[in-house]
């Protein structure tokens, strides 16, 4: 019997939704052998994983997560597990094989309290998944880190050097006649010298203590920097901001961001929309979760070992990691 396997027989056992919690100390009573594996043991000394009984919980959250035999009820905190009632899929692709038309995608925006919930029960394997995915390093590695370095003095040369540097090494700038470009440097450089005095003030701002006043700042910085060649501005500018206040922007892309927590990669060309979804990502998914106790406690504890986790360079790039982790760490669990 394999991991999946036990968690269904004990989900099916049980005479009520179950709790992940109830299931771990099922497992610890009695099937000894799925508690301290090699592997639990392994994050337990990297120290992605406080103990054993944190690296049992996070395997079991991973394996219910990713099982479509399986109802999670997220309303209330902790999740409670049944199996479906048929042991098939879950309703959305039951629909689907069935040929029934998809429903309705949510606005943006919908869902997102979900989309936190599930980060914040799962900080501990988001984290291992985006770090043993080894997907980034190099050159987007450096260049992004010496940007932050140099920050304080946003409008220099070597600064902008090194943010234009992590743009083209994040893949914003695609040879030959198709993707993605960037403006020349020297006209990017000129629309970040006319934001120097908003930028450094915005630099000052916490973003659980924003007003209009200070997103009005923010906004400022979004729709006056320049570098994408097209009028598709919230991918590249939002990681540009990143590189100059990333107390307040996350980088936004399509593969991780918009397409994990809205479910769709497109982009509306209004720069004011644009800025709108934005700003509601921020406001209603990374600060919800850059408050919580849940992450200031993870964090906390992944600082310790900085040197093994290079890529948690500020809070809201550590969301930015587990969204992607999030992503990776979607590969259904072998039956």
């Amino acid at each position: 019997m394999n991991f999946a396997e036990l968690l269904r027989t004990i989900i099916a056992n049980a005479r009520a939704p179950i709790t992940p919690q109830e299931i771990h100390e099922i497992i610890k009573r009695s099937h000894p052998e799925f508690y301290g594996t090699d592997s639990q043991l392994k994050n337990v000394e990297k120290g992605n994983y406080t103990s054993l009984d944190h690296a049992l919980l996070a395997n079991i959250y991973t394996a219910v997560r990713t099982d479509r035999r399986l109802r999670r009820d997220t309303s209330t905190r902790p999740m409670r597990i049944s199996l479906l009632a048929d042991g098939g899929a879950a309703p959305r692709e039951e629909s689907v094989r069935r040929g029934e038309a998809p429903r309705r995608r949510a606005r943006p925006g919908q869902g997102l309290p979900e989309k936190v919930r599930d980060l914040l029960e799962n900080l501990g394997p988001y984290h291992v998944a985006y770090y043993e995915a080894e997907v980034f390093g190099g050159p987007s590695l450096y260049f992004h880190r010496r940007a932050l370095e140099t920050r304080q003095t946003p409008c220099s040369t070597s600064h902008l050097e090194y943010v234009y540097a992590t743009l083209a090494s994040w893949g914003m700038h695609r040879m030959g006649g198709k993707g993605s470009k960037m403006r020349p440097f020297e006209r990017f450089l000129r629309s970040v010298e006319a934001l120097v005095a908003r930028i450094h003030e915005a630099q000052q701002f916490d973003l659980t203590q924003m007003d209009e006043t200070r997103w009005g700042a923010v906004r400022e910085i979004f729709e006056g920097i320049d570098v994408m060649a097209s009028r598709t501005r919230l991918v590249g500018n939002s990681k540009v901001m990143h590189h100059l206040i990333p107390n307040l922007v996350p980088p936004i892309d399509r593969e991780y961001t918009l397409a994990h927590l809205l479910g769709s990669k497109n982009i509306t060309n209004d720069l004011h929309g644009q800025w709108d979804l934005m700003r509601g990502l921020i406001e209603k998914f990374f600060v919800p979760v850059i408050s919580s106790q849940e992450f200031s406690s993870a964090t906390e504890h992944w600082a310790r070992r900085s040197e093994e986790f290079p890529w948690d360079t500020s809070p809201l790039k550590i969301v930015d990691n587990l969204i992607i982790g999030a992503v990776k760490a979607r590969k259904p669990a072998h039956a």
